[in-house]
C-alpha cells in the first residue's frame, strides 16, 4: 500500500491529470461526456503522455520518483477497449467507463486485492441565464428513466458498484461568489473529521497546505441522481469524493481494516457488490454480459426502454500498484513466521 513518502508524488500525477482536463469544461463548448471521457483515458495513458507531452508530471516521472523509496513500489495503468459482439452493441455505453483498481504485493501475496466499478459519466452545465458556472449550474443530462436503470443495476450489482462520473471545472475557476461557497461547503465536510492513518494524515496536510480542495473530477454514490454544483459539492468528501482522493483511498490501508472513505464517514452503502461479477462484466466477459442483460429484461428494462441498456462500458480504466515486481517469483515472498 501507499505510505506517506509516496503520496505526494501521486496526488502530483493525478491532480495533473484533473487540472488537464477539467480546462477542457471552460471552453466556450465544452466537450460532451463521450469526449470527456476519452480525454481522461488519454491523460491517464503512459504512451499518450510521451507522445503529447501536454502532462508538465507523467506517469514515467511518478514511478523514478516512487522507486525511490526503494520499497518496490510501481503504479501502472492501462487502458483496455473491449470488443463486443454485434447483440451486444446496442448495450454500450460511450461516456461511461470501467473502473478496476488492484493492489499486487508479490513480497505479501495475502494483502492483495482488486476492485471494480461501472462509472456513468456526466458532465456539468452553465446556468443557462448566467453563462456560468455558478449556483445554478446543473448536471442536465441526469433523468429519472436513467436513474431507474441505474437503480436496477445497483439491485443486481450491489450499490458499491455503481459510481457517477462528474466532470465539472476546478475550484479556481469558478466565479468569485460561487467559489466562496464551496469553499464553506468542503470545510464544513472536513472540519469534523478525524485524520487518521496515512491518507487521512496525507488530506489534512494537503489542506493545510493549499487552502483547500481544487477538484474537477469527481466520483458520486448512485444512490440519489446529481444535480447542481452545489448540491455535488455539498456532498463533498460524503456521497461524492475527487477522483484523485478515491484512488488514494484505496491504496492507503487494507479493506480488511478501516478504509479512509469509513474515516472521513464518506459513502455509506447499503449494498455490497459480488466484485468478481463485476470486474467481469467491465473487463469485457461475454457470459458475465450476458447473464446481467438477462437479469436486466427479466427486471423490466427492455419494456421500459427497448434500445437504451447502456450497461457495457466502450473502456475500462485498470490501476494496479505493484509490490516486488521486480523480484524473481521464488524469491519475491517475505517468509514471516
Amino acid at each position: 500500500m501507499f505510505g506517506p513518502q509516496h503520496l505526494k508524488h501521486l496526488i502530483k500525477f493525478l491532480d495533473g491529470v484533473d487540472q488537464a482536463l477539467s480546462q477542457r469544461m471552460l471552453r466556450k463548448h465544452p466537450p460532451d461526456e463521450p469526449a470527456l471521457t476519452n480525454e481522461l483515458c488519454a491523460l491517464l495513458d503512459a504512451d499518450t503522455q510521451r507522445a503529447e507531452e501536454r502532462l508538465s508530471y507523467t506517469l514515467d516521472q511518478l514511478n523514478i520518483d516512487l522507486a525511490a523509496a526503494g520499497d518496490g513500489l510501481d503504479f501502472e495503468v492501462t487502458l483496455d477497449t473491449y470488443p463486443h459482439n454485434t447483440a451486444m452493441e446496442r448495450h454500450v455505453s460511450q461516456s461511461d467507463f470501467g473502473l478496476v483498481l488492484s493492489y499486487d504485493n508479490r513480497i505479501l501475496p495475502k494483502e492483495n486485492w482488486s476492485k471494480a466499478y461501472l462509472v456513468q459519466a456526466k458532465r456539468l452545465f452553465r446556468n443557462s441565464t448566467s453563462g456560468e458556472y455558478d449556483d445554478r449550474a446543473m448536471f442536465r443530462a441526469v433523468d429519472n428513466e436513467q436513474q431507474i436503470r441505474l437503480r436496477r443495476l445497483a439491485t443486481i450489482l450491489g450499490d458499491d458498484a455503481l459510481r457517477y462520473g462528474l466532470f465539472c471545472p476546478q475550484t479556481p475557476a469558478l466565479p468569485n461568489v460561487t467559489r466562496t461557497k464551496v469553499r464553506a461547503l468542503h470545510t464544513r465536510s472536513l472540519s469534523s473529521k478525524i485524520f487518521d492513518y496515512s491518507g487521512g494524515l496525507e488530506l489534512r496536510d494537503f489542506l493545510a497546505r493549499n487552502g483547500g480542495i481544487d477538484a474537477g473530477i469527481w466520483l458520486r454514490s448512485t444512490v440519489g441522481r446529481p444535480t447542481s454544483l452545489m448540491e455535488l459539492h455539498n456532498e463533498a468528501f460524503k456521497s461524492a469524493v475527487p477522483f484523485t482522493w478515491f484512488i488514494i483511498e484505496h491504496f492507503t490501508l487494507t479493506f480488511a481494516r478501516t478504509t479512509l472513505r469509513e474515516t472521513l464517514d464518506s459513502i455509506v452503502t447499503p449494498g455490497r457488490p459480488d466484485n468478481d461479477r463485476v470486474r467481469q462484466i467491465v473487463t469485457g466477459d461475454h457470459q458475465a454480459i450476458r447473464e446481467l442483460i438477462k437479469e436486466l429484461e427479466q427486471a423490466g428494462e427492455d419494456r421500459d426502454a427497448p434500445a437504451t441498456i447502456t450497461v457495457l462500458p466502450r473502456h475500462t480504466i485498470s490501476v494496479r500498484v505493484t509490490v516486488g515486481g521486480a523480484l524473481l517469483p521464488d524469491e519475491a515472498p517475505a517468509h514471516i513466521d
